[in-house]
């Protein structure tokens, strides 16, 4: 962790589109243990919800006062994320229909045999989730 000062939350938060928001699916994330990314990602607790990535980025900078995580640092790893088996944290963008679509390709969404491509969507505006890849409750 970091100082993350205001200057440098504000100046990510403008640069990241209003319209991009994050979906866990409840999974655990294999990740290496104590990992930045793991961290980050792990200041996403609802399950099935959509999370801005304004709203995660600064969740994670601010973790202990201005103790965090750096907002590039975070907007990376959750892009990276979306290559790993399971991508278990979906990068989605709200179209103005209110569905969520898939920034970019997904492989593994959850499970190794299910793939999200970039731009279907994985949540309508309903609330319905229809990508299949949510923990069993």
């Amino acid at each position: 962790m970091e100082r993350i000062s205001a200057a440098v939350l504000a100046e990510a938060l403008r640069r990241t589109p209003p319209t991009h928001y994050v979906i866990w699916t409840g999974h655990r994330y294999r990740s290496q243990a104590g990992s930045l990314r793991s961290q980050a990602l792990s200041r996403i607790t609802e399950v099935g919800e959509p999370v801005s990535v304004q709203t995660l980025m600064q969740r994670a900078a601010r973790i202990d006062g201005e103790l965090g995580f750096d907002p590039a640092t975070v907007r990376s790893g959750l892009g990276l994320h979306q290559g790993a088996r399971p991508a278990v944290y979906l990068l989605v963008d709200r179209k103005a229909s209110g569905d969520y679509a898939a920034v970019r390709d997904i492989p593994f969404a959850g499970s190794p045999s299910r793939a999200i491509r970039e731009g279907d969507v994985v949540l309508n505006r309903n609330g319905q989730l229809l990508a299949n890849c949510l923990k069993a409750r």
